[in-house]
């Protein structure tokens, strides 16, 4: 048997079955990601043989979180090392939000959040933050499905007292 397959066998494993059922084997250095399932096996190790529950995660959740896990695992030694291992991080956390929704993205942070996967949680959150940036009240109400707790008179009012705020706002977005 060869060196490389010793290792392959070495990897510890841990199974996580999501609300739906599905079942995912994830390596237990991606696995420990996760600061749940860190906390669930605490420091003595993972025992054979058990699964974790995640009710709260979904399997097409999970399997994005674990796609993201794994290839920032890949990327943070590197980005410690060196400027290239910087830049080339940077680029993957521009590139792995661009096609996702604004609804599918905040399916992922319920999902990060109750996974405690602090980093993709971060890269979430800038996400929506670029997303609203000098956006309108009403297109980030529409976005969020926020209904005004304003009468139609106090928002104008609120509009003309702080007409400052309201200055060089981007253009909403057309709508698909």
């Amino acid at each position: 048997m060869s060196t490389e397959e010793d290792t392959v066998q070495e990897k510890k494993t841990i199974s996580l079955k999501t609300s739906d059922d599905e079942v995912f084997e994830l390596e237990e250095n991606v696995a420990m990601e996760f600061g749940t399932v860190k906390a669930f096996f605490g420091d003595d190790g993972v025992p054979r043989d058990m699964m974790m529950p995640i009710p709260n995660v979904h399997s097409k959740e999970l399997t994005r979180i674990i796609d993201f896990c794994t290839k920032h695992l890949d990327l943070k030694p590197k980005a410690e090392l060196d400027e290239a291992g910087k830049k080339e991080l940077r680029k993957f956390y521009k590139e792995y939000m661009k096609e996702d929704t604004t609804e599918r993205i905040m399916e992922l942070i319920l999902a990060a959040d109750y996974l405690n996967v602090n980093d993709f949680l971060d890269l979430l959150n800038q996400t929506v933050a670029d997303r609203i940036s000098n956006k309108s009240v009403e297109y980030v109400r529409k976005l969020f499905g926020i209904e005004s707790d304003y009468t139609p008179e106090e928002e104008e009012a609120l509009r003309e007292q702080y007409a400052w705020a309201f200055e060089g706002v981007d253009e909403d977005p057309a709508e698909d």
